[in-house]
């Protein structure tokens, strides 16, 4: 599973409990944080190419030309 499928998931699960909540105020902090995992969803869908800094994909880069000169 993506990250990116793992935001939406979280969504999902997130925008269940606005559903069930019943004062205003929660079930729009709620559905604040659900949308909050989509727009993470989507930066990490737009990482594929490379549109983001992601520290653990370069030190794997890193390790992937070490091995590669030896």
């Amino acid at each position: 599973m993506s990250r990116a499928e793992q935001y939406l998931n979280l969504a999902a699960e997130v925008r269940a409990k606005a559903d069930q909540e019943e004062s205003p105020i929660l079930k729009a902090e709620w559905e604040n944080l659900a949308e909050t995992y989509v727009h993470l969803a989507e930066q990490s869908g737009a990482s594929n190419g490379g549109a983001t800094y992601d520290p653990i994909q370069e030190m794997l880069d890193r390790a992937k030309v070490k091995k590669k000169k030896r």
